[in-house]
């Protein structure tokens, strides 16, 4: 850690101190940023590396399965508490008329929840509105369905499917979609856009919390978490995509232009984006195109 610039070494002293700043940093807390919690994801994806080497080879297969990755999700649940302030999500904070109608109650859909803790929170804070979780992955889903009836959370239901092949009775069924750091995981985050859309009312709203970055490599090349985020992009988001067939394994590191493209070609609007303060993400606020 002396040798990292973490911890600060007197030679002559032969003594250590660490600044307060970096403390907090490494002990962690929403007014730091979610580094500490990103950072553990490191051990995770290192759990994958000999089957993305065995990718590298020229008849290794294309990508790596979720199986592999043993604690992600958890990690992930941690870094979701920070988008929740007091029981309260963050990213609706200039959003007074979608709260005023989640206290009048709406239904709501979290594609891509992982564990559930969004839509958990979400459910805890607007107990008259409905709330659906949706992933691909049963047996998390199945643990997050205990969670929410352990917690008599009778307004809170969790779904196994792919964000890319939603039901077709769900067509126009919700005034809210959220799809939360988990877009960029699809195998085919282009048809699921449509599915959103497919499933979102014409009056309703779509908000896409993904990783704050740019599509070209040079535009990312002053943002500091840029290392560790290509990183987690080729050890785990990359892999994870091209696991499926079809899966364009765009990874962490997409980056905003892409998504807007991507939105814009679903036949939704990018109405307005923004930095989510004290995390590495942002909120896109889209709308349907009627």
């Amino acid at each position: 850690m002396a040798t990292a610039k973490i911890v600060d070494y007197d030679p002559d002293k032969e003594t250590y101190f660490m600044s307060p700043t970096r403390l907090q940093m490494l002990i962690g807390g929403k007014q730091h940023g979610c580094i500490d919690r990103v950072i553990q994801m490191i051990p995770n994806i290192c759990l994958a590396y000999d089957e993305i080497l065995h990718c590298m080879e020229p008849d290794g297969p294309a990508g790596v399965p979720y199986s592999v990755y043993k604690a992600f999700h958890g990690v992930i649940d941690g870094i979701s508490s920070l988008r929740f302030e007091g029981g309260f999500p963050v990213f609706l904070s200039n959003m007074e008329d979608l709260k005023t109608k989640l206290d009048s109650g709406i239904t709501v859909c979290d594609i891509g929840c992982g564990v559930g803790r969004d839509v958990f929170d979400l459910a805890k804070a607007f107990p008259k509105s409905t709330f659906h979780g949706v992933d691909i992955a049963e047996r998390i889903i199945q643990e997050a369905q205990i969670k929410a009836d352990e917690s008599d959370l009778s307004n809170l239901t969790y779904h196994c499917y792919d964000a890319a092949r939603l039901p077709e009775d769900w067509s126009d069924k919700f005034d809210l979609v959220l799809s939360t750091d988990s877009l960029h995981d699809q195998a085919r985050p282009d048809l699921a856009l449509k599915e959103f859309h497919k499933v979102l009312k014409s009056e309703g709203y779509l908000i896409i919390i993904d990783i704050n970055s740019h599509t070209k490599l040079g535009d990312n090349l002053n943002n500091p978490s840029a290392p560790l985020l290509y990183t987690i992009s080729l050890m785990h988001c990359m892999p994870v995509s091209l696991y499926f067939d079809g899966g364009l394994g765009y990874g962490t590191m997409w980056g905003m232009e892409k998504l807007i493209a991507l939105i814009d070609n679903a036949k939704l609007t990018c109405e307005r984006h923004f930095p989510l303060e004290g995390t590495a993400e942002r909120v896109f606020i889209c709308r349907k195109i009627l």
